[in-house]
């Protein structure tokens, strides 16, 4: 479906919309004076700074930028970011909205051909990065030059991408040990990382304790749960798309509608998709993912698949991890997702999390309680990167006094690197509490609106 063209004579809008791309050292943001990490915490906490960005590189960790108190890539600009977060979306648009590393590129290439079909050309000029920009990093002005109808792809937190009751966004969500492995070697990969000779013990501890660029992966995944049943949001596992390809693109055409859902029921141009989306044909020519010149190596498509993750986490990683990930999703829909994918034994899985149902009179005690505490949280997450730690802080001695019981039941080894302090696991999860009081105010979430994203 797609066709690979390699013309050096592409237009000159191409020929900016490339150079944009292509940033050298000096186009950085300043990095005069560098933020200083508070000295003594727990995990480094960076103030809030002027209109523009700050980049920070402590040694060992992948060089990143602080805006807004969020968590970037280094050439990322205020101006860009601050525009995507208001940008106004058409009633056509389609959203790819992913945590890094969780099958953006392999969406926007399933898309592009049911949306674009004949029309849809890659190559030099026209690299996926180009024709389907990611807004965060391009800009709402960027954006509105691409051809209706837009398919654009976002990193961004739910609470800050651009709503529309009328766009459609695709969500999909791998599971996080795999999602890890593959956002290691993508910052070793990306030159504007300088971390070409990172180490992976050092990432997965910026990894579980959220450091890293586009924030924490168990945030974003939250974020994003209330939504999952509005009609113009469509929900994927990386893994279901792995498994059966087919029936993905199926899915994604018949969410898409009109010319996209008629041609996923034609079983000879459906076949064409699929073929040209399996992982071995997207490793072929993979210079029309992303220009060349800003990669160490030209392979931008790894491996895919799963369980890859064996082969770099320890059992000690690995029991870190899913104690993170049972804890956060506790009492979420997704708090049994990927036991298979996760368990240490390739024959075994995790077993299943059970947790207690919430007294209702003393979690609406806790809950009155809370919103005091929500008032005071909202202005310290205005002015720092990192609140999570004050914030259970706040949120366990508060749930500690109304229930009358101790939620310090876990215990955690010190990571060589700062990590934030770590999640009680216990039957009344603050997660799960936070999750059933955003449910009750958001009410039912019939579409992705402008008045969904109020409640944040």
């Amino acid at each position: 479906m797609s066709k690979i063209r390699s013309n050096p004579n592409y237009s000159k809008q191409n020929t900016l919309r490339l150079k944009l791309l292509q940033l050298e050292e000096n186009d950085l943001p300043s990095t005069s004076p560098p933020p200083t990490p508070i000295a003594k915490t727990p995990t480094p906490i960076f103030r809030k700074g002027p209109n523009d960005a700050r980049i920070y590189q402590p040694e060992g960790h992948p060089r990143q930028c602080v805006i807004d108190g969020e968590i970037w890539p280094p050439i990322f600009t205020p101006d860009n970011v601050r525009s995507a977060k208001a940008m106004h979306p058409r009633e056509d648009d389609v959203f790819i909205c992913t945590y890094p590393k969780c099958g953006t590129t392999w969406l926007q290439h399933i898309v592009h051909q049911l949306v674009r079909q004949e029309k849809y050309e890659t190559g030099a000029g026209k690299e996926m990065c180009v024709q389907s920009p990611m807004i965060e990093r391009m800009g709402a002005t960027f954006s509105d030059s691409i051809q209706t109808p837009r398919i654009l792809k976002t990193h961004f937190a739910m609470m800050n991408v651009p709503k529309s009751s009328k766009a459609k966004y695709i969500y999909c969500v791998r599971n996080p040990k795999d999602c890890l492995v593959s956002y290691y070697h993508h910052n070793r990969n990306f030159k504007i990382y300088n971390w070409a000779d990172g180490t992976f013990d050092a990432f997965f501890e910026l990894f579980i304790s959220g450091q890293l660029a586009f924030g924490d992966y168990f945030d974003h995944l939250l974020g994003w749960l209330p939504c999952l049943e509005s009609p113009n949001v469509l929900f994927l596992t990386y893994e279901e798309m792995y498994e059966d390809l087919t029936t993905a693109v199926q899915r994604i055409g018949t969410f898409l509608g009109g010319h996209a859902a008629q041609l996923v029921q034609d079983i000879e141009k459906l076949q064409q998709v699929v073929d040209a989306s399996k992982l071995d044909s997207m490793k072929q020519d993979q210079g029309r993912w992303f220009p060349e010149s800003i990669l160490h190596k030209t392979e931008f498509i790894r491996k895919g698949g799963s369980r890859d993750w064996k082969n770099y986490l320890t059992k000690e990683q690995s029991d870190r991890l899913d104690t993170v990930y049972r804890t956060r999703c506790a009492g979420t829909s997704a708090e049994n997702w990927w036991r298979r994918e996760l368990a240490w034994d390739d024959e075994m899985t995790i077993p299943e999390l059970e947790t207690e149902d919430f007294d209702s009179d003393a979690s609406s005690g806790v809950s009155s309680m809370l919103d005091d505490v929500d008032e005071e949280l909202s202005i310290s997450r205005r002015n720092s990167v990192v609140v999570r730690p004050n914030r259970h802080a706040l949120r366990l001695n508060l749930i500690e006094k109304v229930q009358g019981i101790s939620l310090n039941t876990l215990t955690v080894p010190s990571p060589i690197l700062p990590s934030p302090l770590p999640r009680p696991q216990s039957p009344l999860s603050p997660h799960s509490l936070m999750h059933q009081r955003f449910l009750k105010r958001a009410g039912s979430c019939n579409s992705l609106s402008t008045g969904y994203g109020s409640v944040w």
